[in-house]
């Protein structure tokens, strides 16, 4: 039976009974299983020695394979004891189970990290991460693209895959795998009364670190130097934001149809000052991503009336109802009606339908230039705001992109065109004056290095900013070293 990663996220979001240690641990018996195909011994004192997990986790896990609602497995009992996974079931499990949209794209490197504590005949692996180090890295794994970016995965979800922890918990693991570039996460999410809904954090796997069978570390290094590229890339968004706010305490009336179209689309969340800035920093990470990754050559001279990248699957993600605006207000314009849904197979068809709903992509490629072609100001239709959010969303990416394009190139002599880019921004602090700072990560593949570069950055007066870029590179392998210019 090979060894599919959608049982994964089957086991870790269906089963609430096992603490993160013995979920690790019923992943890790599920993959042996999937190797040996055959029974496997689960003796107490084979698992502490070969998983290095404790006494109570062997038999927390168990126990569990022991109830009779179980239906993963079968324990023999004898003197020693013995389990056998049910290969059928197990089969339907993954076919019908396929929460996420990755599938299979680091099925190697999930089986790397299950393995990462395991006692391979007398020689132990060494490793510096705790089990539950090692399962959270999976759960991000299994909802991340093949670059390492991981969106739209809320805390909530995360906590519950890992049998249900705490949020400080949560909090302290996701802090030691920052602490050691595991994992790169964006400034916090939040919730928007109108404009997006619960919007959760980014996240970034280092995969030069994580996927150690693929990649070895470079040295690091570090570039510094005053540009001219001003306002800085996150200035010219946060002055539209101080605009909005302005229109608010004018009480909406204004001369300027733009911002009045602005203000009557952001509507409450402006009083959210700050937040709302967030909010939208975090949504353009992801696009800005997209811009750099499929339009690095043309990006400075950008058409939005040729939207192609609108189709990418990555963006159409951020077109929805629910990515675009909060339920409360989508519902304002969408009402499903009870009376139609009756009974309990109602209740599974009305959730059937509204998830259907919230997924729907409701600006494309066509609309878009059609919206463009045809915009009126005066316009608040539910269309009309979702592509005047999209314009708006659009502008702030495509400005910060070619911003850190130029930056790129101006410091790297040889800069390549990067296979695949993701960006996040780490922390901002904005007040419009001097003193204003970012930090914000960036993640490139090009050809057979994984590069990663840490940026921060510091207006020091009206219209110089200072970068420090720190340069972390990872070659392939079976690849020649390739040196960080």
């Amino acid at each position: 039976m090979e060894f599919d990663c959608r049982l994964v996220r089957y086991i870790l979001s269906d089963i609430e009974e096992l603490s993160p240690e013995g979920c690790f641990l019923l992943l890790c018996l599920l993959y042996e299983y999937s190797v040996e195909s055959k029974e496997i011994e689960i003796s107490v004192e084979q698992l502490v020695s070969k998983y290095g997990v404790t006494k109570t986790v062997c038999s927390e896990v168990s126990k569990f394979l022991s109830l009779p609602k179980n239906k993963l497995a079968q324990i023999r009992r004898s003197k020693v004891r013995y389990c056998e996974f049910d290969s059928v079931s197990l089969s339907k499990l993954s076919s019908d189970f396929d929460n996420g949209q990755y599938g299979n794209v680091h099925r190697f490197t999930v089986v790397d990290l299950l393995t990462k504590k395991s006692k391979l005949g007398c020689v132990k692996n060494e490793c510096d991460l705790s089990v539950s180090n090692l399962l959270l890295l999976i759960i991000l794994l299994i909802h991340s693209d093949s670059s390492g970016s991981v969106e739209r995965l809320s805390k909530a979800k995360i906590r519950k895959m890992m049998g249900g922890i705490s949020s400080d918990r949560l909090k302290s693991q996701l802090k030691k795998l920052s602490e050691m570039e595991y994992v790169f996460i964006s400034q916090s999410g939040g919730t928007g009364r109108k404009l997006f809904g619960k919007t959760p954090n980014n996240y970034l796997l280092n995969l030069g670190e994580i996927k150690t069978e693929k990649y070895h570390p470079d040295k690091k290094e570090k570039a510094s130097s005053t540009s001219l590229f001003a306002p800085s890339v996150l200035e010219q968004l946060e002055i539209f934001i101080r605009d909005i706010q302005y229109v608010r305490h004018i009480d909406g009336k204004t001369k300027d149809k733009d911002l009045n179209a602005l203000f009557a689309l952001f509507g409450d969340d402006v009083n959210a000052s700050m937040g709302i800035t967030n909010l939208i920093i975090n949504k353009c990470e992801s696009i800005i991503s997209v811009l750099l990754s499929e339009c690095w050559d043309d990006v400075d001279s950008l058409d939005l009336k040729k939207c192609n990248f609108l189709k990418r699957e990555r963006m159409e993600l951020l077109l929805t109802r629910s990515s675009l605006f909060s339920m409360s207000f989508n519902r304002e314009y969408f009402i499903f009606d009870d009376a139609t849904f009756t009974g309990k197979k109602g209740i599974e068809e009305k959730k059937k339908a509204e998830d259907k709903f919230k997924a729907e992509v409701i600006v494309t490629p066509e609309s878009f230039k059609q919206w463009l072609d045809n915009q009126d100001s005066y316009d608040i239709s539910f269309e009309s705001q979702a592509h005047r959010l999209v314009v708006f969303l659009i502008q702030q990416s495509l400005y910060i992109a070619i911003k850190m394009k130029c930056l790129f190139v101006h410091h790297f002599t040889k800069f390549e065109k990067p296979d695949s880019i993701n960006v996040i921004f780490n922390r901002t602090r904005m007040n419009g004056t001097v003193g204003d700072s970012y930090h914000v990560t960036v993640t490139l593949l090009v050809k057979n290095q994984f590069k990663v570069y840490l940026i921060d950055s510091q207006k020091l007066v009206a219209n110089d900013i200072r970068h420090v870029i720190s340069v972390k590179s990872y070659s392939r392998k079976d690849i020649p070293n390739v040196r960080v210019i």
